[in-house]
């Protein structure tokens, strides 16, 4: 009896639904329908037929794979773990399975402000770190932001706002009278 190759066992359109999967593995049911100019019912049938064949859809990433700190200006959520920062911006932890993997998903980011990259984990123990007044050092629990040049504070209530405008302004003052 003549032995069966791979792939033969597949159909055309699991074999079609596999090529647009490798050149994008997060499309959507509905793109790939758009591209292939099918109904997304026949794109989920061929899927649902690939995992009965043994088709595995997920990437095992090591744990001690490179990751990437990304912030960005919009949240990413289809990248990895995605935390909004008290300015406004996201954090993205991005993990690859090798470092050209990783450098290539960050390329594609185009709305990143900052990347650090980090090669392997130091440990595992998670520390929080509250955020603190950068008025009167108190802890925030929900932060007033003001920005003033390229400088950043984070503060904990009005008043410390309000005292903070009061000193930058009289430093501004003392700076100008200076001869």
């Amino acid at each position: 009896m003549k032995q069966e190759t791979l792939v033969s066992r597949f159909t055309d359109i699991e074999i079609r639904v596999l090529n647009i999967l490798r050149e994008n593995a997060r499309a959507s049911v509905s793109e790939i329908a758009e591209r292939l100019g099918v109904s997304r019912v026949t794109v989920y049938r061929a899927l649902k037929s690939l995992i009965s064949k043994g088709v595995k859809f997920t990437v095992d990433v090591p744990e001690d794979s490179p990751r990437a700190f990304v912030i960005t200006r919009e949240p990413h959520m289809d990248l990895g773990d995605c935390y909004k920062l008290v300015d406004g911006r996201y954090m993205v932890i991005v993990r690859a399975r090798d470092f050209n993997e990783l450098v290539t998903i960050i390329d594609r980011l185009r709305d990143r402000d900052e990347v650090h990259i980090a090669l392997r984990p130091v440990g595992k123990q998670l520390v929080s770190i509250g955020l603190v007044c950068d008025y009167c050092g108190g802890t925030i629990t929900v932060p007033i932001i003001y920005r003033r040049g390229r400088r950043t504070y984070y503060l904990c209530c009005e008043t410390c706002l309000r005292e903070l405008k009061k000193k930058l302004s009289r430093s501004n003052k003392n700076k100008a009278g200076a001869p």
